[in-house]
């Protein structure tokens, strides 16, 4: 078992049996709201308003809403990855914010973007387009999607792509990390990740299937 503590974060991360657990770096909700790690009012001054950080070159407006939740919806192989939270205004949790809509693209396994390249939806077939949709938070601000581990790529640890919009809020577009044991590039060696507070580095949970993370975005009011 091998533990790291990253000073001033306030994020443990112990890796076992291949996966790695973080405490500490998000509060859960979702399908169900099982519950998790709740952050400290430090910790939440720490992370503060979840930052935002470059769209990227393969960003394709007006991808489909998705059914259930399932950002796979092709089947693409790999290993399924749940993730759920909630979107909030400002950091103390009173404010919830329902339908907001959460933009999601991302690679597959292999590293490579469906289509690999950017413009509106409609350029493309349905052939062209995967791992691309958006979800809406319910009342209490839960949202869910199910999906597989993004692939690494040249420059780039794992990552997924999000952009939310709330009613009367800025648009943030943003990242989550995903750092596995023997990947290329962890979150440290990556130019974009290290942009970013390490809030934004995934928390893995894979007692049970499917693996989860968790993630709750803090919009500015």
């Amino acid at each position: 078992m091998e533990m790291r503590i990253a000073i001033g974060v306030l994020v443990v991360a112990v890796i076992i049996g291949g996966y790695v657990f973080v405490t500490g770096a998000q509060n859960v909700g979702g399908p169900g709201d099982l519950g998790g790690a709740t952050l400290s009012a430090e910790d939440k001054s720490v992370c503060g308003i979840t930052a935002s950080v470059t769209e990227g070159p393969y960003y394709v407006p007006g991808a489909p809403a998705l059914s259930d939740g399932n950002l796979n919806y092709d089947a693409l192989p790999g290993s399924s990855l749940l993730i759920r939270g909630r979107v909030f205004e400002g950091l103390d949790d009173t404010k919830p914010l329902a339908n907001a809509v959460i933009d999601i693209w991302q690679t597959d396994t292999n590293g490579s973007y469906h289509p690999n390249a950017n413009g509106d939806v409609s350029r493309y077939s349905a052939d062209d387009i995967s791992l691309r949709g958006t979800v809406m938070t319910d009342e209490g601000g839960n949202y869910y999607f199910n999906t597989i581990y993004p692939g690494e790529y040249t420059g780039r640890t794992r990552h997924i792509h999000i952009k939310v919009q709330a009613p009367g809020h800025d648009e943030l577009t943003t990242q989550l990390i995903l750092a596995l044991p023997g990947d290329t590039i962890s979150f440290d060696e990556d130019t974009v990740s290290q942009g970013l507070p390490n809030c934004h580095l995934l928390s893995l949970n894979a007692t049970t299937p499917p693996t989860e993370a968790r993630f709750d975005f803090r919009l500015a009011p």
